[in-house]
């Protein structure tokens, strides 16, 4: 969690996935605070708007209910349309407003999630939008590749380690030879810090997409500027992809030399399609 805050800003999307929804919920709040925090160290946790988003009574921190007219709990196109005319309203109180949407992956059906994709691409400012599930493959990419993702299998953290091993398989895609992606790839033979290699580097493949929207970068600017000069949205996206699938099998305990190889050719198959 710390890794989203590290440049003193907050991505205006985010995904958190987790099994346990407790958690994920914990984490939203905490995030919640820090969006709505007016003190410099963010969140502070003693101020009046830290205080009510920690006790859910903030008037700027909602949690989206869905419609429940149906069998099925899910959120409705309509409801997202009118969230959107709602997030043009200035905040009641705070300097920022939150939407939070619990249980994302079932109850957000793909017709409604395409309406919230044309609020994702051009959210008013200072409106943050936290998605809770257990699976975060369940919604659309493109969904996907607008938010940042934590995954929280133990702290949610990423540490500095993970951060350079992803930063060097970042640099390594789009080396000139190949053996320069496949040792930085090596990394990931630290069975320990697999996961948050993954993590970060995920993170450095929207902050290339990021950039090329024209936005700016929250991990590594001069990472996300060396990708986006070389890579087109297409094959980002594909790479994001590729980080999910490497999730997967992470999980699945697979042989780190058949997942290193694999990946060195699928990121360079990506790199040099047409």
């Amino acid at each position: 969690m710390e890794t989203l805050t590290a440049s003193g800003r907050l991505p205006h999307a985010v995904i958190i996935e987790s099994k346990d929804q407790k958690k994920a919920g914990e984490a939203a709040t905490l995030l919640s605070a820090y969006a709505v925090c007016q003190e410099q160290d963010k969140p502070c946790g003693v101020c009046r708007q830290c205080q009510n988003a920690l006790n859910h009574t903030h008037a700027d921190i909602r949690n989206v209910e869905p419609d429940k007219s149906g069998k099925t709990k899910t959120y409705k196109i309509d409801q997202i349309r009118a969230l959107a005319r709602d997030a043009q309203i200035r905040p009641n109180d705070a300097d920022a407003k939150v939407y939070i949407f619990e249980e994302a992956d079932t109850r957000f059906p793909e017709i409604s999630q395409n309406a919230f994709l044309k609020l994702l691409e051009e959210p008013p400012q200072r409106i943050y939008f936290f998605l809770l599930c257990r699976s975060a493959k369940a919604l659309l990419s493109t969904i996907r590749s607008r938010c940042a993702v934590v995954r929280l299998s133990g702290d949610g953290t990423i540490g500095v380690e993970a951060v350079q091993a992803a930063e060097a398989i970042a640099g390594g895609i789009v080396a000139r030879h190949e053996y320069e992606l496949l040792k930085a790839l090596s990394a990931l033979s630290d069975k320990e810090k697999q996961g948050e290699i993954i993590a970060a580097l995920r993170l450095l493949l929207r902050d290339a997409l990021v950039l090329l929207s024209g936005g700016d970068a929250m991990q590594n600017k001069e990472t996300g500027r060396k990708l986006a000069s070389k890579l087109t949205r297409a094959k980002l996206l594909a790479m994001l992809e590729l980080c999910d699938s490497a999730d997967d099998m992470i999980r699945q305990n697979i042989n780190i030399n058949l997942l290193t190889t694999w990946l060195c050719g699928e990121f360079r198959r990506i790199l040099w399609q047409r």
